[in-house]
């Protein structure tokens, strides 16, 4: 039971932070993009293949406190850090605006989907147990590289 309840915790934390007005700003802070490498629980390269807007988390909704969040199902060609042996993984983010979303990454990394050029993005994840499922969520706060950063 106590485990339980730690998971709600951090999940209901995590869902706050998401959920933030779209007057509040994010503020991340400064860290380099090595500390946000080594912060990360997971990171993957690949492509997005499908974002979801508007989506809840199915256990919270029922408690009237879920936010609407964005999911981007995301294709997996090679994990740098942690381990992740799926080739689909559902990632979670928020809208991007005061809540640190990143559906502007999302949203272009779906459209360019078919792309070499354009379409290869790498995410660092945070990791949270909630009601039995692991769910992995990413913010402007943390790491990612994308096709303007270099990446081929």
């Amino acid at each position: 039971m106590n485990s339980y309840r730690a998971a709600v915790l951090v999940a209901a934390s995590v869902l706050m932070v998401l959920s933030a007005s779209t007057a509040s700003a994010c503020s991340c802070g400064r860290a380099s993009s090595k500390d946000k490498f080594a912060e990360a629980d997971l990171i993957v390269k690949g492509r997005m293949k499908l974002v979801t807007f508007g989506v809840e988390i199915p256990d919270l909704r029922s408690e009237g406190q879920a936010p609407r969040l964005t999911r981007g199902d995301f294709e997996v060609d090679k994990v740098l850090k942690g381990t992740f042996k799926g080739k689909t993984l559902s990632v979670y983010t928020g809208a991007g605006m005061g809540d640190c979303g990143r559906l502007g990454e999302f949203l272009t990394a779906a459209f360019y989907y078919h792309s070499d050029k354009f379409a290869v993005y790498e995410f660092g994840l945070s990791k949270t147990e909630f009601a039995g499922q692991t769910l992995y969520f990413t913010s402007i706060c943390d790491y990612a590289k994308g096709p303007k950063d270099g990446q081929e």
